[in-house]
């Protein structure tokens, strides 16, 4: 497979990429994403990007809490997925050269996109470069000590991706974004162990102990919360 074919792979599968998601994963990474490192924030008529769209959940989920959001990928077919589940609107573009101005979004969502960009790390800078003074940058990713076995996984035929997956390792990831100019707010570990093992009440229980410590440096993904560099924004808070 060609690096070309690499990167346009999920395009390539865009109306059966739903179906090879694995459902625990995608629940785990939008609870991830909104019940905890948004916890408490309104995205209520702000301006949000859903950076590597894909086929949609992130979005609709975005748009569900009010956001004014925009999704984003690469692929054609799967922006335009996207925008017909979550009714935002959509722009085609890669990552790594977004076709956006800078500081136009109050809040950035990014579930496992970071992998498959050609250089992750400027994809990071892209990112924060599109945020807003203050604004809020939330990424999930796999974790670079989970790279040669998710690799083998594939050789094997266990895995039904072939896209780029480029695996950014902890500090590597936290160094991106200072570079970027971004202030690393949160950064922890989930999925101790290979979603498709299952168990996932015991894995709830271990993240919870385990995520936010050293430990949470060896698990399956990370979680990052990011804010860039100036005055604080104001973003209401939910009513408890």
């Amino acid at each position: 497979m060609t690096r070309a074919t690499r990167e346009s792979f999920y395009e390539s599968i865009a109306d059966r990429f739903e179906g090879l998601d694995h459902p625990a994963d995608v629940r785990r990474r939008l609870s991830v994403v909104f019940d905890e490192c948004l916890r408490g924030i309104s995205l209520r008529a702000r301006r949000t990007l859903d950076a590597g769209c894909g086929y949609g959940a992130f979005s609709a989920a975005a748009t569900a809490r009010g956001a004014a959001l925009v999704s984003v990928d690469i692929g054609p077919r799967l922006v335009a997925r996207a925008m017909a589940r979550a009714g935002s609107r959509g722009v085609v573009g890669d990552a790594c050269r977004l076709p956006i101005r800078d500081d136009s979004f109050d809040v950035v969502i990014s579930s496992e996109m970071l992998e498959h960009a050609s250089e992750p790390v400027r994809a990071i800078a892209e990112l924060a470069r599109v945020l807003r003074s203050a604004g809020l940058l939330v990424l999930t990713t796999p974790n670079r000590v989970w790279q040669a076995p998710v690799r083998l996984a594939s050789r094997l035929g266990l895995r039904p991706f072939r896209g780029l997956e480029n695996f950014l390792g902890w500090s590597t990831l936290e160094r991106a974004c200072w570079a970027a100019g971004l202030e690393v707010l949160a950064h922890v570990g989930f999925h101790p162990w290979p979603f498709q093992l299952g168990f996932e009440a015991a894995a709830r229980r271990t993240e919870k102990r385990f995520a936010a410590g050293r430990a949470g440096r060896l698990m399956v993904n990370q979680a990052l919360v990011a804010r860039k560099a100036g005055p604080r924004l104001t973003i209401p808070r939910r009513p408890t």
